[in-house]
């Protein structure tokens, strides 16, 4: 009975973490968590043998059921990422989270002239976890321009390095969870702030009807009249290729 008691201190700890700046500390239980229902278990187990302590065991395997709850919400978790920036030259990243960390994508200050959502303009460093038979990492610490372990690189191809960041400019960082939606971050030098998207608060998107296909196609507006900026070559190539259907969105 104490120590499915003390299990179910144990795990509820370890979820209050996930929700904090502690995540990482609160990950780091869950081991524990689950060596520690195994022992409840067992211990129940004996204790449902003997006709004087069957109540206590018969208790102690109530308390193991919010424990398999926890467990089981693990296993659709889709909370917060927990991303921080440390140093300068190189810039490390600490990314902690029961969501599990998919990849990254880091675009320069030219990606705030993206024609299209989805538009990689100013992509400079990018990754994917490459492990698809096992759930991607929850805690993870990386050097910018370091791969870390289990990822592979996107952007530059080849696993060429890539640029160093501009300690004078603005970053876009794009957070990847196992589960959720992306998130989205500033960067400048090591100060990450959240964001609400991609593309900056003045960054406004409208549809526009296209001849030949259903849906319409989602191009730069302007934030106070709505009404469609002027578009670059590539992006009236790319509206005319969505319109003969080479594409399947605009």
């Amino acid at each position: 009975m104490i120590s499915s008691a003390s299990n179910l201190i144990l795990a509820t700890t370890a979820f209050a973490m996930l929700y904090t700046r502690f995540s990482g500390t609160g990950i780091s239980l869950v081991k524990f968590v689950f060596l520690g229902l195994g022992v409840t278990l067992i211990l129940s187990i004996r204790d449902l043998w003997r006709v004087s302590t069957r109540m206590w065991g018969f208790l102690a395997l109530l308390l193991c059921l919010p424990v398999l709850m926890f467990f089981g919400i693990l296993t659709v978790w889709e909370g917060p990422l927990y991303v921080a920036a440390t140093g300068v030259s190189p810039v490390e990243f600490r990314i902690d989270g029961a969501a599990g960390f998919y990849g990254l994508a880091i675009y320069s200050p030219e990606h705030r002239k993206a024609e299209w959502q989805g538009d990689e303009i100013g992509l400079v460093w990018s990754f994917d976890w490459h492990r698809h038979d096992k759930f991607p990492p929850m805690k993870v610490r990386f050097q910018y321009g370091i791969l870390p372990t289990g990822f592979s690189q996107k952007t530059p191809l080849s696993n060429a390095a890539p640029p160093a960041l501009d300690p004078e400019a603005t970053y876009t960082v794009v957070v990847r969870p196992g589960m959720g939606l992306p998130e989205y971050f500033t960067l400048h030098i090591n100060l990450l702030v959240k964001t609400e998207n991609e593309f900056g608060p003045d960054v406004c998107w409208g549809a526009i009807p296209v001849a030949g296909q259903r849906g319409p196609a989602y191009v730069r507006v302007d934030c106070s009249t709505k009404k469609s900026l002027p578009m670059s070559q590539r992006a009236q190539e790319r509206l005319k290729a969505y319109q003969e259907k080479r594409i399947v969105f605009y």
